[in-house]
């Protein structure tokens, strides 16, 4: 029974989906009704049935005219229609009951009858008030007192009850017509209330529906201009990788002839003087390098990702050659500069040497720009904690420059920032580097402070943690001895004449063969034509046919129908990217394309002779294959 009535009010519920809140809840109501009805009629005619008695068929005729109009009623409701159910429902009962009254020959129990009218009338009068239209129940209510009025005229006017029945048949037609006329008005403003209150909310809802349909508009509109504006940040981030990239490539590319050149010299026979001015140009180039390296990766710098690369270095060659770097400009200025070392400090540590010195350099080239002639930088090194390990290491830069005030010193920390507009056209700079250096120091496990005063000078002091170690490995110079021969031939495909002379010299020392190529599609034709390398080093940005899109042409040899035997053996040749961009998006692109690994610019030796070795074997697999 429950499954069936949850089925029913779903089924109702279904057809008044669309209409207001409040029709729904009539229909439900009238719905409860018909089933009441229908119980009530099923009762009464077995009572009949059972029971007989005088007036039976008029009783039988009464039910079946309320029959009809129960399940006429019903029918209008499952179509849609509550008021018209309501209407057949009430003038459907109320009608033939009081019309088949005038024409009942013989009433037993007039009184009897009577209330049970009244009754009868008191009921469907709700009904048509709840259910019906105001007409209706309007109509109603003048066939109830009609007929009240007429039954009491035919068999309740005489009297002749005896006593106090008498009195009960007189007072019936006057109390009960003030009653029907007392439930009419309270039942009315009832009606009028729930009807106003039911238009009231579909106001509130159709003004909340109003509202909901603009505020998707906006929303819309909103996401619309969000989609755009994601879509011109993202234009703009591949505009600024790309630039990035470029300006990567293009700068690189000379700082790779000149890292590379000082490599070449330093394994020549030269005199210490000489050797001494290679290496401060190595150690200049490689720091221009590191620092590059963060000012066109800015996006990584502003995101926090910046790496450290530990690896063993001596604390003081690294001083001593930051100060030498310096020396020259502070020379020029008139500043006196110095460094020390206070206690004892251990002579090698773990750390990122290339992120510490340009943390020095930071400081110390600021001292020297910002100290007028006549004045001095120090530098003190001293360890605070030196059982420790990792140990701190305090490095306290000291000038007698302009001084700074302590509104100066809040914003001192922030990117582009200087002391005022002024500082910039007389000292130049970008106002990046502090930045830059209270980063490194905080990723060093340390921290940058200063105090300064007007006039006077500036002290800034950096501390960091770094891990004590015994000794150094061997040097360069070792590694340089141990680097094998590696008998490779190789197809180096470079457009840049420079960087060709260059890279074909470290070659030449690995003990390689080179085939050169200036474009992709010369690189091309020389897979295609002559006999294969054992290693393809290719350049990304080429004339004519990038390094990427020859990459991915040799790929599609390997299954091209077209492709030759000596083509699809060069098809499996490792393909080595030559990249002067150190860009994330760069070398997707490289693993995108086919290639197997890269060689950043500028190439060092030991880099090139380790990703050549990587490869050797899979590079004369792939050339033993040629017929």
């Amino acid at each position: 029974m429950a499954f069936l009535h949850q089925n029913f009010i779903k089924r109702l519920d279904a057809v008044y989906a669309e209409r207001p809140y409040f029709e729904g809840i009539k229909a439900r109501l009238l719905a409860g009704f018909h089933g009441v009805m229908a119980v009530f009629l099923a009762l009464n005619f077995a009572k009949l049935w059972v029971i007989g008695g005088h007036g039976v068929g008029y009783r039988m005729g009464f039910s079946g005219f309320m029959l009809a109009a129960t399940v006429w009623s019903c029918r209008c409701l499952w179509r849609g229609h509550v008021r018209r159910a309501g209407a057949v429902m009430v003038l459907g009962a109320v009608l033939p009951v009081h019309a088949g009254l005038l024409f009942v020959p013989d009433i037993q129990q007039p009184l009897a009858a009577a209330i049970q009218l009244f009754a009868f009338d008191l009921v469907f009068l709700v009904v048509a008030l709840v259910f019906a239209s105001r007409p209706v129940a309007l109509a109603t209510l003048l066939v109830i007192v009609a007929g009240q009025i007429v039954l009491h005229k035919l068999t309740l006017w005489d009297g002749g009850f005896g006593g106090s029945l008498d009195f009960a048949a007189h007072a019936l037609l006057r109390e009960g017509l003030i009653a029907t006329g007392v439930v009419f008005c309270l039942g009315w403003a009832l009606m009028m209330m729930i009807e106003a209150t039911q238009r009231r909310s579909e106001e509130a809802l159709r003004e909340t529906r109003r509202s909901n349909e603009n505020l998707e508009r906006l929303v819309s509109e909103r996401t619309r201009d969000l989609e755009e504006a994601s879509i011109r940040a993202g234009e703009a981030a591949r505009a600024k990788g790309d630039f990035l990239a470029n300006m990567s490539h293009e700068i690189r590319t000379p700082l790779n002839g000149i890292i590379a050149s000082t490599e070449l010299l330093d394994g020549l026979e030269l005199s210490a003087e000489a050797r001494e001015h290679v290496r401060l140009i190595s150690g200049s180039g490689e720091l221009l390098l590191k620092l590059l390296g963060d000012i066109l990766d800015i996006s990584k710098i502003e995101a926090g990702q910046l790496t450290l690369e530990p690896h063993a270095f001596a604390l003081k060659p690294l001083v001593s050659d930051g100060l030498k770097l310096l020396a020259s400009q502070a020379e020029r200025g008139g500043v006196q500069l110095e460094w020390v070392f206070v206690g004892d400090v251990p002579p090698f540590f773990e750390g990122d040497s290339y992120r510490l010195r340009q943390v020095l350099l930071n400081l110390l080239s600021n001292a020297v720009k910002f100290t007028p002639a006549g004045g001095k930088v120090r530098l003190e090194v001293a360890v605070e904690d030196a059982a420790a390990n990792p140990c701190r290491l305090r490095f306290v830069v000291r000038d007698t420059g302009i001084g700074m005030s302590e509104e100066t010193i809040g914003r001192l920390f922030q990117r582009f920032t200087q002391a005022d507009t002024s500082t910039t056209r007389r000292y130049g700079g970008s106002g990046l580097g502090l930045a830059i250096t209270a980063r490194l120091a905080e990723m060093m496990g340390g921290d940058l402070s200063v105090t300064s005063v007007v006039g006077e000078g500036s002290v800034f002091t950096c501390r960091v943690a770094l891990r004590r170690i015994e000794s150094l490995s061997p040097g360069s110079e070792a590694k340089r001895n141990a680097l094998a021969p590696l008998g490779l031939r190789v197809l180096l495909a470079e457009d840049n004449a420079v960087n060709r002379k260059i890279l074909t010299a470290q070659l030449g020392q690995l003990g390689c063969t080179i085939v050169h190529a200036e474009d992709g599609e010369q690189a091309l034709r020389v897979l295609a034509e002559e006999t294969p390398p054992d290693v393809i080093l290719m350049d990304c940005h080429m004339p004519n046919l990038d390094g990427w899109a020859a990459t991915e042409r040799l790929r599609a040899w390997a299954d091209a129908p077209e492709a030759t035997p000596r083509q699809r053996a060069s098809a499996r040749l490792p393909v080595l990217a030559l990249t002067a961009a150190a860009l994330p998006q760069e070398r997707a692109h490289c693993e995108r394309a086919g290639m197997n690994d890269f060689v950043a610019k500028p190439v060092k030796l030991a880099a090139l002779h380790a990703a050549l070795a990587r490869y050797a074997s899979a590079g004369r697999a792939a050339v033993a294959q040629v017929p």
